[in-house]
């Protein structure tokens, strides 16, 4: 145990059947929290409860589609019916296509800001619903990106829902801090997970590329970016809120863009070549 006060805490974690969700989920669970995980994937969300439910601690799945309004409802309700209450939101699910702008087709586009923006709108909305309610507060983690602060080719979609979602993460600071929530965000840079070591277009020239603009050298594991949010959910983050906490190895210090091409396609949960 690493935080005080977070044992038999309720947190619902988005898009955590696997790669960072999943990681952060594993790393609540073994803090004593009871894991929600809401995936899109039933598979991948039954399999990842299942893992930590036979090694680290205690978890659900509940098969979510975080743009769809109605099923993010359900989702809240049947938390609250299984668990109780809900004290941790963390919007982790995400997808993008890398295509250039004028070749972005207007269903991939939606997609992308349906999932990494409204989906994250509509999951806080209906949470902190709850935990007004509740009247305990809480605390909420949105999982943004460097590439909402700075420009990427064959980003469009990606970079405007990842931007939105730091903007939305300060409003909803703002609007609920009487409520007692704390809401922040934390910006992975490159991060080691399966959709981008098995992808074959993230090239080694582009790896080393990238390499050469980290301080401290190396890619970023999903542990570098779960630690943080554990942090963040935690009762020693209490002051903090309103903010984006930058996890990247250093590559923002000096930079405001890294140009090189970083082609890799997750969407509905497959991987596609252009």
């Amino acid at each position: 145990m690493k935080y005080s006060g977070l044992k038999e805490k309720v947190a619902i974690i988005t898009g955590a059947g696997n790669g960072i969700g999943y990681v952060i989920a594993r790393a609540f669970a073994g803090e004593g929290i009871q894991v929600v995980i809401a995936d899109i994937n039933e598979s991948a969300g039954s399999k990842a409860a299942q893992d930590i439910n036979e090694s680290v601690g205690n978890a659900i799945s509940i098969p979510t589609d975080v743009s769809d309004e109605q099923q993010v409802q359900s989702m809240v309700e049947e938390t609250i019916q299984r668990l109780g209450h809900i004290d941790i939101l963390v919007n982790n699910a995400g997808i993008t296509v890398h295509k250039k702008l004028i070749e972005l087709d207007r269903e991939a586009w939606d997609r992308q800001i349906g999932v990494q923006l409204t989906g994250p709108f509509l999951v806080t909305k209906h949470v902190a619903r709850q935990m007004i309610k509740t009247g305990e507060g809480g605390k909420i983690v949105n999982i943004t990106s460097v590439a909402g602060q700075m420009g990427r080719e064959k980003q469009a979609a990606y970079c405007s829902a990842k931007g939105g979602l730091i903007m939305l993460t300060k409003v909803a600071a703002m609007e609920l801090a009487k409520y007692g929530i704390n809401v922040n965000s934390v910006a992975p840079g490159l991060v080691d997970v399966p959709a981008q070591r098995d992808e074959a277009t993230l090239s080694q020239a582009y790896k080393d590329s990238y390499l050469e603009e980290l301080p401290l050298g190396r890619i970023g594991l999903p542990e570098d970016i779960a630690n943080v949010v554990l942090y963040l959910s935690s009762p020693e983050a209490e002051w903090i809120t309103g903010q984006n906490y930058i996890v990247d190895g250093g590559l923002m210090a000096g930079h405001f863009s890294f140009k090189g091409t970083h082609d890799y396609t997750e969407l509905y949960g497959h991987d596609k070549k252009n």
